[in-house]
């Protein structure tokens, strides 16, 4: 059977991928803290907004990544990895408005080598105290059959609210007094109607209850299930005035018909009621891990590992079975204020963290701990320590959470000695490639002195007799 001939338009949709391209997702929100108001336009956004495209080689060559036209091979052929984000197939001006991705392609692989799983948030704290202090207990991953609930009907969604991630109405608490005046401007008020039909399926369900379980106690048969329609507008009122009166039971009710992410009740201080008062409103515990800090903006994994555990054995091969994983190489970004009781921070796989609480070497004040303490400009690449990842996690705000420990004195030798710079234990290194360089004023002293030959003419390096 003869193929059949392919139009040019339809010839152009099966060869492009530009059709493929999903919508970008807003960028990262505010985090409110003091000196997060900085804006600068190579600094690299918390997560990804736009889909990353790759192309081969040999496509490459030729400007060709699948787009409408062909990009310049100028700023295409500079980058050693091909990765781009399209902003804008067609613009305006009839050019493909695109940007380097390597920022956040390569800190995708380079977290993915950690093979790090992602660990769901425990209930009981935030992103940063609760992970901090709970990092010896046993973490979940993100992917637990308990944890991640997806597909859901509609009727079962109040009975699976302490374990789902993703709600269809907003956190209200992580909203300014505008943006809850317009949402309920355009998405509350028109379901009113909506919203007492959803009553009454609730005042007959309650009905039918109390009729079921009278008849079973009389030792009747049991009645048919009662029809919303006829619940009456007098039976409605009444409903709806007992639920003024009960503010979590309304809430409850409003949550479960607009699918609000959970909330955590608010303090004594917050309400600004006496406690009596407060003991009063009856609020229940929320015991979902995301009422505290909201839920997250996307899958609770963002993507970036698909792994359930981190209960694997290295085997290496010379010296067997590991007891703990490869350390990783850190580098001190900022150094330590012992004044300001500030810790200092290092940069793991692209990203930013904290050095390890408690008696850690960087907490030292002599020995180890001393690198932390200020940063030399003489390093090249800057000063480095061993670390050993232990625990990654995303916040409500789509940024990644790594925890890191010290690294082990055996794992750190193992590490080194594939990298061909291992030193025996107990033995005092001549050098540490890692911390100590020679800087560029020494090299030209020592060349400049009268004693050193200068090497200019083949006689010089030990040719003279060939």
């Amino acid at each position: 059977m003869a193929a059949k001939s392919v139009s040019p338009g339809g010839a152009l949709l099966r060869a492009s991928r530009m059709f493929a391209l999903p919508n970008p997702i807003p960028p990262p929100p505010h985090d409110g803290q003091a000196g997060a108001n900085f804006h600068s336009e190579t600094a690299t956004l918390a997560f990804p907004t736009h889909q990353v495209i790759t192309t081969l080689c040999a496509s490459r060559k030729q400007g060709d990544w699948g787009l409408k036209r062909p990009l310049p091979l100028k700023s295409t052929t500079k980058s050693t990895n091909p990765m781009l984000r399209v902003k804008a197939i067609d613009t305006i001006e009839q050019i493909t408005d695109y940007s380097s991705a390597t920022d956040h392609g390569i800190t995708l692989r380079k977290f993915q080598e950690l093979n790090m799983p992602l660990t769901a948030r425990r209930p009981a704290g935030g992103d940063h105290k609760d992970n901090t202090s709970t990092m010896g207990l046993p973490q979940k991953s993100v992917f637990e059959e308990s944890l991640d609930v997806t597909d859901i009907h509609p009727d079962k969604r109040a009975e699976a609210i302490d374990n789902r991630w993703k709600f269809t109405g907003p956190w209200l608490a992580g909203m300014t007094q505008g943006e809850f005046n317009k949402w309920l401007a355009r998405e509350v008020r028109p379901k009113r109607p909506e919203f007492r039909e959803y009553l009454k399926k609730k005042i007959a369900s309650e009905l039918h209850a109390a009729a079921a379980k009278e008849a079973l106690d009389k030792g009747r048969e049991q009645p048919p299930v009662m029809d919303p329609s006829s619940v009456t507008e007098d039976q409605l009122l009444d409903y709806l005035r007992k639920l003024r009166h009960d503010n979590q039971a309304l809430y409850n009710m409003v949550g479960q018909f607009l699918d609000l992410a959970p909330l955590t009740p608010p303090t004594v201080s917050q309400t600004g009621l006496p406690t009596s008062k407060v003991s009063q409103l009856k609020f229940t515990e929320m015991k979902n891990p995301y009422a505290e800090r909201g839920p997250p903006v996307t899958h609770p994994s963002a993507g970036i590992s698909y792994l359930r555990s981190s209960m694997y054995m290295e085997n290496h091969p010379i010296y067997g079975p590991q007891k703990q994983h490869s350390p990783v190489v850190a580098r001190i970004v900022r150094p330590r204020r012992q004044a300001q009781a500030m810790p200092a921070k290092l940069g793991v796989a692209g990203f930013i963290v904290d050095t390890p609480l408690g008696d850690t070497g960087s907490n030292y004040r002599s020995g180890s701990g001393a690198i932390f303490d200020r940063i030399d400009p003489n390093v090249e690449g800057g000063a480095k320590v061993w670390v050993q990842p232990k625990m990654a996690s995303v916040d409500s705000s789509g940024r990644v959470i790594l925890r890191v420990d010290d690294a082990s004195r055996e794992a750190t030798l193992v590490a080194q000695e594939l990298l061909g710079n291992a030193v025996c234990l107990g033995a005092k290194p001549a050098e540490d490639e890692m911390n100590k360089r020679e800087s560029a004023s020494d090299i030209r002293q020592k060349y400049r002195a009268a004693d050193t030959p200068t090497l200019s003419s083949a006689r010089d390096y030990g040719l003279r007799g060939i």
